[in-house]
């Protein structure tokens, strides 16, 4: 079954196993929260201590007003989170489903899918409190931009799920891979205005041209700007995710393709 040559059988079967990867994602969810006091709640305990500390640090030397540097700072981390979770969960994704892939002949994306949804799942719970954390703090003068969330949550399901395949497959030949996207991401975490913004580098050249060729600092964007400040993300912005996004696509794709049959032999 080849996720190239037959893409609409693909997704079919995909579907028709939609209540066996949608009870992964329950027994994922299951596991992580197994005995804790606080559940589902941790999800958004660890961004609102991160943001606390951050307030704490920087929001003086930003010069930005608490009341404003706060919610710009849990908007960032939330997404960072989105992003991050994605490339270090979805280097676990296949080989967490071993098991189901030695004894179940299923589409491989399914395993990935499991990951992203699980992902996407606390990244929604985040989202919510930030909008409501804007409310609070702004009023309700973003409610007119936050229906563009609509394409945008629907673009960053598909690029999570482009990201958790890449990493997932990769990581079944290179174990590394794991510890390797745990640097890189910390090395790209501070080219993205995740806690600060980057229109104080308007004057470093180079910090600037890096700044704004990253395109992780315009999914943030494309979050941060309805949500803040009420405003519609820039079609700049929406292409470079777009393009971004499709060449993941594409490449997870390519890899399913190769490796759809032969990968249960690596595991």
């Amino acid at each position: 079954m080849s996720a190239i040559r037959y893409p609409l059988h693909y997704l079919r079967e995909i579907w028709k196993r939609r209540y066996f990867w949608l009870a992964l994602v329950k027994l994922d969810l299951d596991a992580r929260y197994r005995r804790s006091f606080l559940g589902i709640g941790w999800s958004l305990l660890q961004p609102l201590a991160y943001t606390s500390v951050m307030c704490l640090v920087f929001y003086q030397i930003f010069e930005m007003d608490l009341r404003e540097y706060a919610p710009y700072v849990f908007t960032g981390v939330a997404i960072w989170n989105f992003i991050s979770y994605s490339v270090l969960e979805g280097c676990q994704s296949i080989l967490a489903g071993e098991k189901y892939i030695r004894s179940y002949p299923a589409p491989l994306a399914m395993y990935s899918l499991r990951t992203t949804l699980s992902v996407g799942l606390h990244f929604l719970i985040l989202l919510i409190f930030t909008i409501l954390l804007s409310w609070f703090i702004r009023g309700f003068d973003n409610l007119t931009a936050l229906p563009v969330l609509i394409p945008v949550l629907i673009l960053l399901f598909f690029f999570s799920w482009a990201i958790t395949t890449i990493f997932g497959i990769v990581n079944v030949y290179f174990p590394d891979t794991h510890h390797l996207a745990a640097i890189l991401l910390q090395l790209v975490y501070y080219l993205t205005p995740v806690f600060y913004p980057k229109e104080m580098f308007a004057k470093r050249g180079l910090l600037v041209h890096i700044l704004t060729t990253n395109p992780l600092g315009y999914v943030v964007e494309l979050v941060r700007l309805p949500v803040l400040y009420g405003e519609v993300p820039s079609l700049h912005a929406f292409i470079v995710t777009l393009n971004t996004t499709i060449v993941l696509a594409f490449l997870a794709i390519a890899l399913l393709a190769a490796n759809e049959r032969k990968i249960i032999f690596s595991l």
